[in-house]
């Protein structure tokens, strides 16, 4: 089945498309699943690059409509990528059950590293701090509230050196995801970053070929996402090439999420 589970729009303030333009695209292009995934708003609106939170609803009823307009051609699903943070556990739960969205994808773009605080993982000074990382990753998973975690990866965009701390980082996420049988997100996005150079190791910082090595040993299993930003890069040839070197690493592949176990 040709499926993204991974979505973004104009809302986002990042991304350009309206809901209806990725729709079309992927009837278009033939996908049986589009979720739609953008950057959950947070009340009070704290964080930059998403949508304002007053747009809340405006955004589930666009893909709500779209998804009843267009349900003899394709499954559309409501969904956001989102952070998790114990302080907001809360919110993460109201938008399961208030909000009656149907999946949250966990996109660990900054975790709490105190009550008071929370830390980039994009602005990581030491490989240390990805052993933090993983462990909220973890915390996350422990919920139940997300169906696969996008991007498990995208600390190496921090370009610190592989050593046994980010061995340890990668087998926390891939205990954590097998423990709850969640799906770990192979992601074009990191493909469209383009390759880096440390040594003599040419590689992508995400999806990082040393983190998917050990997924394929643990056989936890993987899903590939556009992650697009654009209606056009739904099914680019970055995502033909993710997809190409999830086989050749031998992931465990699926296609199709099985929702319902992440809904309250």
């Amino acid at each position: 089945m040709l499926t993204n589970y991974h979505t973004h729009c104009y809302r986002c303030q990042h991304a350009h498309g309206t809901e209806a333009d990725y729709i079309n695209k992927a009837v278009e292009q033939g996908f049986d699943i589009l979720g739609m995934s953008d950057h959950v708003p947070y009340p009070g609106d704290p964080e930059g690059l998403r949508m304002p939170f007053a747009e809340i609803w405006d955004y589930i009823e666009d893909v709500r409509s779209e998804a009843e307009k267009n349900k003899d051609k394709i499954e559309v699903l409501l969904g956001f990528e989102s952070e998790y943070l114990s302080s907001k556990r809360n919110y993460y739960e109201s938008l399961l059950t208030e909000y009656q969205v149907d999946y949250l994808a966990l996109g660990q773009h900054f975790f709490q590293i105190t009550p008071f605080r929370t830390k980039s993982a994009f602005a990581l000074s030491s490989t240390s701090d990805c052993i933090t990382y993983a462990k909220s990753v973890a915390e996350a998973l422990d919920t139940g509230y997300y169906a696969f975690v996008a991007h498990p990866d995208i600390v190496g965009v921090n370009q610190l050196p592989w050593d046994k701390n980010m061995d340890e980082m990668t087998d926390i996420i891939i205990n954590a995801a097998v423990k709850h049988d969640i799906p770990l997100e192979v992601n074009a996005n990191g493909i469209r970053r383009g390759l880096i150079t440390e040594g003599n190791d040419v590689h992508y910082m995400y999806p990082h070929y040393k983190f998917w090595e050990k997924v394929a040993e643990a056989k936890a299993k993987a899903i590939v996402s556009a992650d697009c930003h654009a209606p056009h890069l739904l099914l680019d040839s970055d995502v033909l090439k993710t997809k190409e070197m999830a086989h050749n690493w031998g992931l465990n592949i699926i296609d199709v999420l099985p929702l319902g176990k992440n809904k309250k």
